[in-house]
């Protein structure tokens, strides 16, 4: 059994990332639902304690819902005390089947990079999940330097 990581331990590269993915959501089987995950980290790298699941997310994206990404994500900034732009929203689509992305993923992939990351202007990443091992849809754009 693995122990959760702590949100303290900082996060630095795409690998810890996909790494810590694995280890917030490892399960004893694969998923029986579609759930997005949201998740924050902050410049330091380190996590916000806020793990959101995104329940009954439907086969093809739902772009009302990912356009409301913004608005969650500036409550979390404020509930933080920073602006949007210090904190990176990272992002976990788990679902059934093997950690391989199909094209129902790569619609999923495409909405949230055009609507989070391209009009909104959020600096976010997202990852792909089958309950046991993840693997990156699309990477942080730039890590901080530390």
């Amino acid at each position: 059994m693995r122990t959760r990581p702590h949100p303290d331990i900082p996060v630095t590269d795409d690998g810890e990332l996909t790494e810590r993915w694995g280890t917030l959501l490892h399960l004893d089987g694969p998923p029986s639902d579609r759930r997005l995950f949201l998740t924050w980290l902050r410049g330091d790298g380190t996590m916000v304690k806020l793990l959101i699941p995104v329940e009954e997310l439907p086969v093809e994206p739902d772009r009302v819902a990912i356009g409301g990404l913004a608005d969650l994500h500036a409550v979390v900034a404020e509930a933080e005390g920073v602006e949007g732009a210090d904190l990176h929203l990272a992002m976990c689509l788990e679902r059934p089947g093997p950690a391989t992305p199909t094209p129902d993923d790569a619609a999923w992939s495409a909405a949230i990079e055009s609507i989070v990351r391209e009009r909104d202007g959020i600096d976010c990443s997202l990852h792909l999940h089958d309950g046991r091992s993840a693997c990156p849809l699309f990477p942080r754009r730039a890590w901080p330097s530390q």
